[in-house]
């Protein structure tokens, strides 16, 4: 529940204006909209990275300011566009996640994750050390590796910012598919700029300029001919030239 928030990183700039929506349990919700709107730092509130000036953010009914840091660590999750690894083996990245878990629920989460390809080319498989001796995945790799590390958290609240904006096509059919198994039972929200990964969540809100510009399925908002219907024929127009370039 986002109840009337507004914030800015500097006082004297406000970033969002008096926004409020409201996000049932188990739906999948998409932010949309221009760059510099204020999805992500909509996002970043909603996981306590900042506080909002005014108004307030809850989940499950309180106020994240209440929840201690620990509890809100472990009900929110989130994949950023360019998750980090640390130098360490595939396993204590995973693990970073949950540290008591076993070795075989991390290797249940980097099955989930579909990285039993990054696991069997290694010369370790997963007990190989990121970042030495030549050892160095792709972007898309690593975001599979941190998806694995948030399955294996298993928190009920998903922040997915853009979360396969980095990786080459074949890494991001895989990426999709790990998202996909991530996203099953969860709220999830997701900070979309390719509006083809919007399509089938349950409501998308569109930000623009700090407010709530519109909001409803994918269907009510190109039906309102407003400004996701425009960004969608932009999105389709720039598809299809990026499709006729690399057919020229």
């Amino acid at each position: 529940q986002v109840e009337h928030v507004s914030f800015g990183y500097h006082d004297d700039k406000e970033i969002l204006h008096d926004i409020s929506l409201s996000i049932p349990a188990g739906t999948m919700t998409a932010f949309v909209g221009p760059s510099g709107g204020g999805k992500t730092t909509l996002a970043n509130l909603i996981c306590r990275f900042f506080d909002p000036q005014g108004g307030q953010v809850k989940i499950g009914g309180v106020n994240v300011k209440n929840i201690a840091k620990e509890e809100l660590m472990n009900t929110v999750s989130f994949v950023f566009q360019n998750s980090r690894l640390i130098k360490a083996s595939i396993l204590e990245n995973v693990r970073m996640g949950k540290p008591d878990a076993t070795r075989e629920e991390i290797l249940a989460a980097l099955q989930n994750a579909q990285c039993d390809d990054i696991i069997e080319k290694l010369p370790n498989g997963v007990d190989t050390v990121i970042g030495t001796k030549g050892v160095y995945l792709s972007g898309g790799e690593q975001q599979r590796i941190a998806i694995a590390r948030v399955m294996l958290k298993n928190a009920p609240v998903l922040i997915l910012d853009e979360a396969t904006a980095f990786a080459d096509p074949d890494n991001e059919t895989r990426v999709q598919a790990a998202l996909a198994n991530l996203s099953r039972g969860k709220t999830v929200i997701m900070i979309a700029h390719r509006l083809s990964t919007v399509v089938g969540v349950d409501k998308i809100y569109v930000v623009k300029d700090g407010q709530i510009a519109e909001s409803g399925s994918s269907r009510e908002l190109l039906a309102q001919g407003g400004l996701f219907s425009r960004m969608w024929q932009n999105y389709q127009t720039s598809v299809r030239w990026k499709v006729a370039k690399e057919v020229q």
